[in-house]
């Protein structure tokens, strides 16, 4: 027996309750899994579009409620996009800082002037409505720190901007220009850059690390509040306020031997003994960390004039978990194992004047640790 094309063949022989009851179930089926069980993973302004859609397709059909969902689709995601701060985290000068280790001098300086430099670590795509809410922030800012010199951004976590946005971006250059602060852009890409770069002035900064902006902003804070205006102390002048003696800082320094490197220069690789302690005179050291033998190296901290690097490993014995290398032409104080081992044992007030101090330095250290992660947990 053969079918023709016309003849309805086993769908005439089931019941139109079931084909009814059939529909009927996968209808509901999909209406609950739409309306019902997605209200459990998505937001109330979400679960509300959905709803309105669906009624708009029972009210004039599945195309207009479906070109009309696109549109609340569209003002839904505008609306959950503007929820987002723009800001992942603020910080202020005087509580988060470069990596450049400074003498205390220069940090007491930036304690207490480093609030003239601010700054906003910015994030996700900025759009009219998150970008309209960077500038409220920003204003609200100037209101609290009139006397802001540098306000600093930070583009690496942002994908992308729109025009409004570099709009909010005019108004912020406006608002800055009239407290004389210089804006300062790190991390931007190059299409940003073209963007942003017309809006801005000589003075302002674009800058390719956030670390060497600091630096920077960190340099010029310091030169404007400095009473010395920058002079530079001999060996025993330094020695004799770290230990708080003449006659210690004579007789340490006789126990130093001196030492000239060049920029680029090794002083000492990751992984070797730890066999002196080094006073920093004049010019600049990077610490530089390897993870392993063939991987990238990366700069984790610098060391300016009259600071010290080796202190621990001198004392523990431990080897250098870091490569010591000069950053520019710079003249180092070194004192060896065996240099320190006699000043314990025939000099101990001296011996103990430099524990003393090593713990000042460690400490320092340690407090900047603490600021730089609260900052970051924000």
């Amino acid at each position: 027996m053969r079918w023709s094309r016309s003849d309805p063949g086993f769908l005439a022989l089931v019941p139109k309750f079931v084909l009814g009851g059939l529909l009927f179930y996968l209808g509901f089926n999909l209406m609950h899994g739409w309306l019902v069980a997605s209200a459990r993973r998505v937001s109330r302004l979400e679960c509300a579009s959905l709803l309105a859609i669906a009624l708009l397709i029972i009210q004039w059909g599945f195309i207009a409620g479906v070109l009309i969902g696109v549109i609340i689709g569209c003002a839904t995601f505008a609306v959950s996009a503007s929820r987002v701060n723009a800001i992942k985290f603020s910080f202020d000068g005087s509580e988060y800082r470069s990596s450049l280790d400074r003498e205390p001098e220069e940090l007491a300086i930036l304690a207490a002037h480093g609030h003239e430099i601010q700054g906003m670590s910015l994030q996700s795509y900025l759009f009219f409505g998150s970008a309209n809410g960077l500038y409220q922030n920003v204003k609200a800012l100037f209101a609290q720190r009139p006397d802001c010199r540098f306000l600093v951004f930070d583009f690496r976590l942002v994908t992308g901007i729109d025009s409004s946005a570099k709009h909010s971006f005019t108004q912020i250059k406006r608002a800055a220009d009239d407290l004389g602060t210089r804006l300062v852009l790190v991390n931007l890409p190059l299409d940003l850059r073209r963007t942003l770069k017309p809006i801005l002035s000589d003075d302002d900064i674009i800058a390719d690390d956030l670390d060497y902006a600091l630096e920077s902003c960190e340099k010029e804070v310091i030169a404007a509040h400095s009473d010395e205006g920058g002079r530079d102390r001999s060996l025993l002048e330094w020695f004799s306020q770290a230990l708080g003696s003449a006659d210690y800082a004579e007789q340490l320094a006789e126990h130093c031997e001196r030492f000239e490197f060049r920029e680029g220069e090794i002083v000492a690789s990751q992984g070797d003994p730890a066999d002196r302690m080094h006073f920093i005179l004049e010019g600049r050291i990077g610490i530089i960390v390897s993870l392993d033998d063939n991987g990238p190296s990366t700069r984790v901290r610098s060391l300016g004039p009259h600071t010290t690097i080796g202190e621990m490993g001198l004392i523990t014995g431990q080897a250098r978990s870091a490569t010591i290398r000069a950053e520019m032409d710079s003249v180092v104080y070194a004192l060896t194992f065996e240099a320190y081992e006699r000043l314990r044992r025939e000099n101990r007030a001296l011996s103990q004047a430099l524990l003393t101090y090593v713990v000042k330095v460690m400490a320092e250290r340690l407090n900047f640790a603490s600021k730089t992660i609260g900052v970051l947990r924000r």
